[in-house]
């Protein structure tokens, strides 16, 4: 079995790495068939990011928050559930931890983690209504998760506007953050700052919840198959409400990682965007935390190749939108490879019976 689940590993991973290369592979020709300088045009999408620090810089600036949304999006379809509250849950926090910096007159430091705490909380209510809704009425989880985030938009952008609105400003932006509210910086030249710690922190208890707890086993089976789970003594719907508010509480903090890492006061206009990102980055990474940063680091990397190649040349920035929705269909398409999945399974299985016999 340990060695059937390795090979199965290996073909999702050989899966992904070419539903990535034909996607790169089509954009590639799309951009020599419409660009008046197609190999500039290349030159500053694959290596413009690695041309000076501060690019380098925005990679890892862009990856942060990407990898709190791709945590989150693993923990929350672990259970099983199309929960995309996510992306509410991103903003909630940030507005929540907003009200904590500026509310409270704390110590330095502990009035930052009480902001955090704060931001962590409001995301973990907002992914658990939808869950609750779920095991309690039955709601279809899909439809309340994408209506809660409209919710939680407006309710976010009504506090702000009512109780931290800055008047000299001419957008909704809220009063601007003490100065010790802001992470400290890790490199000269960039806004890298200890938020990316916190996220390789988050990555690894995350893994260590699913893969070596109690409780992400339980999630993991009652995601597979609940009625399973139920005749084995789990109580399904505790553990489907526990993995939906870990989720939350672990978008909430990107939430505020981003906030106090890269901005002075909230400026949101609406919602980021970022918790629909952590989809495609949980796809990308086969829901499996221990890939999530290198899922959230390739598309941040596209997205900055994208960015410098759309100030210099004639390609838009949309292109990546492109390889994201490329990339999405062929992973999803399980034909991919599907033989050479079956030659490995069968050749295994031959060796296993060889080695009983």
């Amino acid at each position: 079995m340990i060695l059937k689940k390795n090979t199965l590993n290996i073909v999702e991973i050989l899966r992904t790495m070419v539903a990535i290369f034909c996607s790169l592979l089509m954009v590639f020709a799309i951009i020599l068939l419409v660009s008046e300088q197609p190999l500039y045009a290349l030159k500053d999408f694959l290596i413009g990011p690695l041309t000076s620090v501060r690019r380098m810089g925005n990679v890892i600036e862009a990856m942060t928050p990407l990898i709190f949304t791709g945590l989150s999006v693993t923990m929350l379809y672990r259970a099983g559930l199309f929960n995309l509250a996510m992306e509410g849950a991103f903003f909630i926090g940030a507005v929540a931890a907003t009200a904590g910096a500026l509310l409270f007159d704390l110590p330095p430091v502990i009035n930052l983690i009480t902001a955090m705490i704060f931001a962590m909380v409001a995301g973990g209510i907002v992914t658990l209504i939808p869950a609750i809704l779920k095991v309690k009425c039955h709601a279809n989880e899909l439809v309340t998760s994408l209506m809660l985030n409209y919710v939680c938009l407006y309710l976010g952008l009504y506090i702000i506007t009512a109780f931290f609105y800055d008047p000299q400003m001419n957008s909704n932006y809220s009063y601007m953050f003490a100065d010790s509210m802001v992470l400290p910086k890790l490199f000269s030249k960039t806004r890298i700052n200890t938020g990316t710690i916190i996220a390789f922190v988050t990555v690894i208890i995350v893994w260590l919840i699913l893969n070596k707890t109690s409780f992400g086993y339980k999630v993991t089976l009652v995601g597979k198959n609940d009625t399973m789970a139920k005749y084995s003594g789990i109580a399904a719907g505790s553990m489907i409400i526990g993995s939906q508010a870990l989720g939350g509480v672990i978008a909430g903090l990107g939430g505020s990682v981003e906030l106090f890492g890269m901005y002075q006061r909230f400026q949101y206009q609406g919602l980021p965007g970022y918790g629909w990102d952590g989809v495609l980055i949980a796809i990308v990474a086969r829901y499996q935390a221990k890939y999530v940063p290198l899922a959230a680091l390739f598309l941040a990397y596209l997205r900055i190749g994208a960015d410098i190649m759309s100030r210099n040349t004639d390609i838009p920035f949309e292109i990546v939108k492109i390889i994201q929705a490329i990339m999405i269909v062929l992973i999803s398409a399980q034909a991919i490879l599907s033989k050479y999945r079956q030659k490995l399974v069968v050749k295994e299985a031959k060796e296993l019976e060889e080695i009983r016999g």
